[in-house]
């Protein structure tokens, strides 16, 4: 999701940088994929005005989107806020499909709601530090019921749900970054760039939209999981689009700009289906909000966090390290399912 993904990562992929398969650890520096981590910062809307009042003047940052700093300085202010430690959150709808065969038809499988809290602060060097924790749930389709079975309608079989609860997922912002590509024997190349997004400008709507692909290998092993391994890889494509108020994003009075956005992304089969490696895989399409505070979040959202995952209401409050990702964490939680009945 949005919030999970990796800032350099991200810039890596929009300047055509990315050489070489990605390693786990560098796509895990999480963003805050949106990510789901999607789930955004808290974002406050902008001032209002009283009926009948001419609309004030506002001043304005002058962001220059050609320029790195102020790419950053926008970034921020959609992804959490520029007032250092203020916790923020964002929320995730939609729902996942599966992608059995290009000759097939694609159907859906199940809902998905989560969100994502964040908390940055800028640190003495120019970066902005980001820490992050995320958690994702899947529901029925027609009803706002977060499962804890579900049967597969492509295997009839009826399997434990894994909802994700990433922690931490913790990243840095930074003007530029430098990626190094080759070997010691082949020759090493180091490539610096700036941390500019795409962004299309029309009238007072800002809207920047790209693609994270990346892959790392796959932390379930067929000999262990050979009922939840999907390959030798985790390959997945994640494609976002943010709009906002470009006057919000100018307003030098806001820490924070208010967003909607879309969110979709193409993966193998989550582990939990126990689909046997089959061919195949998921395909993902979320809206994003930002949210004021988790008192937004929809109520069955909010008490089934409450329940089982009250840690996840609240952003961290240091760095820790290593970041884990969702197969990592149910790599460590979950034992392997035993062989499917009848076979």
């Amino acid at each position: 999701m949005f919030q999970g993904i990796d800032s350099e990562r991200l810039i890596a992929n929009l300047h055509g940088v990315a050489r070489s398969p990605v390693t786990r650890r560098s796509a895990l520096m999480g963003l805050g994929s949106l990510a789901g981590a999607v789930g955004l910062g808290a974002c406050a809307p902008g001032p209002g005005q009283g009926a009948g009042e001419a609309p004030a003047a506002r001043q304005s940052l002058g962001l220059d989107f050609r320029r790195a700093e102020d790419n950053l300085t926008a970034w921020v202010k959609l992804v959490s806020s520029l007032e250092d430690g203020v916790e923020t959150c964002g929320y995730f709808t939609g729902t996942q499909y599966a992608d059995v065969h290009p000759q097939e038809v694609i159907r859906p499988l199940f809902r998905i709601q989560g969100f994502g809290m964040s908390r940055v602060t800028k640190l003495p060097d120019g970066r902005y530090q980001n820490l992050h924790r995320e958690v994702v749930y899947y529901l029925d389709l027609k009803e706002d019921r977060i499962l804890e079975e579900w049967t597969n309608p492509l295997t009839g079989e009826t399997v434990e749900v894994f909802h994700t609860h990433n922690d931490p997922v913790n990243s840095h912002y930074a003007p530029s970054f430098t990626q190094r590509f080759g070997t010691e024997a082949e020759g090493i190349e180091t490539v610096e760039f700036p941390f500019i997004l795409p962004w299309d400008i029309f009238g007072d709507r800002a809207v920047v939209s790209f693609a994270v692909n990346t892959r790392w290998p796959s932390p379930l092993p067929p000999e262990k999981w050979p009922r939840e391994h999907f390959g030798e890889w985790y390959r997945t494509s994640e494609y976002f689009q943010i709009h906002a108020s470009l006057a919000d994003l100018n307003d030098p009075d806001l820490p924070k700009a208010h967003y909607t956005g879309a969110w979709q992304k193409i993966a193998p089969w989550h582990p939990w289906m126990l689909m046997d490696n089959r061919p195949g895989g998921i395909v993902g399409i979320t809206n994003v909000f930002s949210l004021d505070g988790v008192e937004q979040l929809p109520p069955h959202v909010l008490s089934y966090t409450e329940q089982h995952y009250p840690k996840w209401l609240h952003a961290p409050t240091e760095w820790v390290e290593p970041n884990m990702a969702t197969w990592e964490t149910f790599a460590r939680e979950r034992t392997p399912a035993p062989p499917r009945q009848g076979k």
